[in-house]
């Protein structure tokens, strides 16, 4: 009896170490820039062992390099010529109290020609278990560690782990979260309107928008309690409903109106999530100047007038996402030739001398600068002087003065 064969295609084996080199490439590590959140980790371990270096070294091909360095300024090495490459051989906690006096490590250049004499290497590993960093200890001297150091080393090792493998998807969602934002500021004749966010982590719950239609700019900024990823889910998802209802508000809808049918539907979602929503949300004519806005439970609007006149922005309605019966309503002001409206979120105030009489310092950062991009510009440089505690995002309005 004959038989019909099929030809079938085995696929091509892939060696543990095959899968281990995808691994590090997948985690897309910043060779060659300090990051911080590894260099921390690095530091504390040096300062607990008291060691001269410490070091995260990536396997990577034929090399090793370091994505955080401390007590050298080397940037990386043959692969062969590293105590890491043979830790990740063994694949556990590896402690070497004497290299020099240890055959499998007495040739390598750095116990040979620099003189070191201990090592401690901890592999890192991926959720697959591939090993794509480890977290090491030298010294010139010859010692050990006890039980607890053992413990606290593998502990450290841990951190190290989580923050080497978080570290792509983080970015991935901190460039993903990024995008969501709007692409470029506006700029129409007598017109700006430009935004920035800065999230404390990769991501944060803070966001904003805006778009022009008809001759009518709607604008919008949020804040998710809470930060990184969670919150920033949340906050996509009030973005994705405030822009469902941007026909409506542009036609002319009382804004009041649209905000409760917005925090209505996202209140089912905030509750299991146990969280809340302060948002602001503006429709500005950009023929007249005539502002139509709600702010739940926000309370950081200014608008300073081109006499220097300052204007805080007042409402008395709660977040969206704390009573179910909650509802919202429109105020209403003007914008002249030669006035700014800003709005910003909480993070912004942790960044003043005064977080609490906040309106002279802000307003006078409004009123100073020179144009919307120098209003933000100045956001930022206060950023970079002090470091936030919280997401910071801003979202400025301009209007030229007449000539």
């Amino acid at each position: 009896m004959g038989t019909t064969g099929t030809t079938t295609t085995t696929p091509a084996a892939v060696t543990e170490e095959d899968r281990r080199q995808r691994a590090v490439e997948s985690l897309a590590l910043p060779e060659g820039q300090p990051v911080e959140r590894f260099d921390r980790i690095t530091r504390l371990a040096r300062v607990i062992f008291d060691v001269p270096f410490t070091s995260i070294t990536v396997l990577d091909n034929d090399r090793a390099w370091f994505a955080s360095i401390q007590g050298s300024d080397l940037h990386g090495l043959a692969r062969h010529e590293t105590f890491s490459d043979r830790a990740e051989a063994v694949g556990a906690l590896l402690v070497v109290e004497d290299a020099a006096a240890d055959p499998r490590f007495a040739d390598l250049p750095s116990v040979a020609d620099e003189g070191l004499r201990f090592y401690a290497g901890q592999p890192l590993r991926d959720p697959m278990g591939n090993v794509v960093g480890t977290l090491c200890l030298y010294d010139t001297r010859p010692r050990t560690l006890d039980d607890e150091q053992r413990t606290t080393f593998v502990d450290l090792a841990a951190w190290a782990e989580q923050e080497l493998t978080a570290s792509n998807e983080m970015t991935q969602a901190g460039r993903v979260q990024a995008s969501l934002l709007p692409a470029r500021p506006v700029r129409l004749p007598g017109w700006t309107v430009d935004g920035l966010c800065l999230p404390a982590l990769a991501v944060g719950g803070d966001f904003y928008d805006y778009a022009v239609s008809n001759g009518v700019a709607h604008l919008g900024l949020g804040d998710v309690m809470g930060k990184g990823t969670g919150a920033a889910l949340l906050g996509a998802g009030v973005r994705a409903a405030l822009r469902g209802t941007q026909e409506a508000v542009i036609a002319g809808v009382d804004l009041g109106i649209t905000a409760t049918q917005v925090a209505r539907s996202l209140l089912p979602d905030l509750e299991r999530a146990e969280s809340f929503v302060t948002m602001l949300e503006a429709a500005i004519d950009l023929e007249d100047g005539f502002v139509r806005y709600i702010d739940a439970g926000s309370g950081l609007a200014l608008v300073t007038r081109a006499d220097g006149g300052v204007e805080r922005l007042r409402s008395e309605d709660r977040p969206f996402g704390v009573l179910p019966d909650d509802h919202w309503s429109e105020h209403q002001l003007t914008l002249e030739p030669g006035d700014r409206l800003l709005l910003f979120s909480d993070g912004l105030l942790d960044l003043l001398d005064d977080p609490v009489d906040w309106s002279p310092e802000v307003g006078a950062l409004l009123h100073d600068a020179e144009d919307g991009p120098g209003v933000l510009a100045a956001v930022l440089a206060l950023g970079h002087a002090r470091t936030p505690l919280d997401d910071v995002t801003a979202v400025v309005v301009v209007r030229e003065r007449e000539l």
